[in-house]
């Protein structure tokens, strides 16, 4: 595939894809003039994909990290010279109007940064959008059915568009984070700039937290592998170094890890690799390590 047909380019990240669901992505991007670029995490190169005519394929003969991949992916996008980038994961779902949606807004307003809201793809609810104040203060906000652009100053990455001029404002993604609050960081980063994220509600997306969840005291809680919930454990106390974090945020984010784990740990049939990866990733945390931790994925 020869890339820059538009003027705005997916990266999406994979590890151990779906290809059909990847593939409609790509098609369905395609059909909206979006170009896309794949970033593989994947320990083999994926020659489904690789085949593909509608993206541009990049293997990274395995798991650097959702970070690293996403900056591989800025790169080349920055390289052609594309005005939009927008984040996609291997599991994202979008409608037909989902980037003249996003887009429109953007190009009309001058925004630099737009994301959708999101909708559980099993349930159908709609999630709530978590904007932190500079206090660390949290407040939840929902588009209730409603079309009135609202702001928040943190989204996931999945389904967000961005110019492309904020990546020299601001720097790329941290990839010493690896995979958990590396969207968390880089927005908070935006926002200490003084930029904001614009919340489209026409723009809608259907989205999974977690491989499952389960209900405690009235609170739905996702279940990550274990060696998810390392890097989960290990940067929440991450947060705390960042200045650009607000402190009571960093600390509510370590609090909810170390009892997420807990419940995980009492509750899950592989208690053993869930407690070893929190004692892991609280010890790696507090002696501040940073990266891919290749001792975890070996258990």
């Amino acid at each position: 595939m020869s890339l820059k047909t538009n003027n705005t380019c997916a990266v999406i990240v994979t590890y151990n894809p779906n290809n059909d669901r990847v593939i409609s992505l790509i098609k369905g991007l395609e059909h909206q003039s979006c170009d896309a670029i794949v970033i593989d995490n994947s320990t083999y190169k994926n020659g489904i994909l690789e085949a593909n005519e509608g993206c541009f394929y990049i293997s990274l003969g395995g798991n650097k990290g959702i970070a690293e991949a996403q900056n591989i992916g800025i790169t080349e996008c920055l390289k052609k010279a594309y005005k939009y980038i927008i984040f996609f994961d291997q599991d994202s779902k979008i409608e037909n109007d989902f980037i003249a949606s996003l887009k429109a807004p953007m190009e009309n307003n001058q925004y630099e940064i737009c994301a959708p809201v999101f909708y559980d793809e099993q349930k159908g609810f709609e999630y709530a959008i978590t904007d932190i104040k500079k206090n660390g203060r949290r407040v939840k906000h929902y588009s209730h059915g409603k079309n009135a652009v609202f702001t928040t100053s943190t989204v996931i990455s999945s389904g967000t568009i961005v110019c492309s001029d904020i990546f020299n404002k601001v720097g790329v993604m941290d990839s010493a984070l690896f995979i958990d609050y590396v969207d968390t960081e880089w927005c908070l980063r935006c926002f200490s700039h003084g930029i904001k994220v614009h919340v489209i509600p026409q723009a809608k997306m259907l989205h999974s937290i977690g491989d499952k969840s389960f209900d405690f005291m009235g609170f739905c809680v996702p279940v990550h592998s274990a060696n998810r919930r390392y890097y989960r454990v290990r940067n929440s106390i991450h947060l705390v170094r960042y200045p650009h974090v607000p402190k009571l945020l960093a600390a509510r984010e370590v609090l909810f890890s170390v009892v997420h784990s807990f419940l995980l740990i009492l509750t899950q049939k592989s208690k053993k690799e869930y407690a070893y990866t929190f004692i892991a990733g609280l010890l790696d945390g507090l002696r501040n390590v940073r990266g891919e931790n290749p001792r975890v994925h070996k258990k």
